[in-house]
């Protein structure tokens, strides 16, 4: 599952939260020609893609993805979840929704630093959601990459 949003300078972010693969893309429009590319790029052929109703997403199943990509959509004007496929994006809406509360918290985020506060995030969300952990853990990562002789 991923998700696309916009944000007030027009820039849109596409991302897969941490538990279906940990990336982000920043890029301008939300157009098929820019979002199948991506989804290419980064989502394994045979893969599971869940979205809302946006036009840009119809032709996934059509993507030269061997085995092809099933994908499942969810229109929200009708249905949180489809009756039928059990598609729902909830969750991935809900790991945006929280990334753009933190940004808010931090007086919000100009597109030249939003690179970087996307990165902060996501990795809080997998090792350091209290300060403590991401202590620990930032920590254990850096005595891994830079061992002592």
């Amino acid at each position: 599952m991923w998700a696309t949003s916009k944000n007030k300078d027009g820039f849109s972010v596409a991302f897969a939260p941490p538990r279906e693969g940990d990336f982000y893309s920043i890029f301008p429009d939300k157009n098929a020609a820019t979002l199948l590319p991506l989804i290419m790029q980064h989502i394994e052929p045979g893969n599971i893609i869940q979205t809302d109703g946006l036009a840009s997403y119809n032709r996934i199943v059509n993507l030269p993805a061997n085995p092809p990509f099933q994908h499942l959509v969810v229109i929200h004007d009708q249905n949180f979840v489809d009756p039928v496929t059990g598609a729902c994006t909830n969750h991935v809406q809900c790991f945006w929704k929280n990334c753009k509360r933190r940004f808010e918290h931090m007086a919000r985020v100009q597109n030249s630093t939003l690179e970087g506060h996307l990165d902060e995030f996501l990795w809080r969300e997998t090792f350091g959601k209290s300060g403590q952990e991401a202590l620990t853990n930032i920590l254990n990562q850096l005595s891994q990459w830079f061992q002592l002789p």
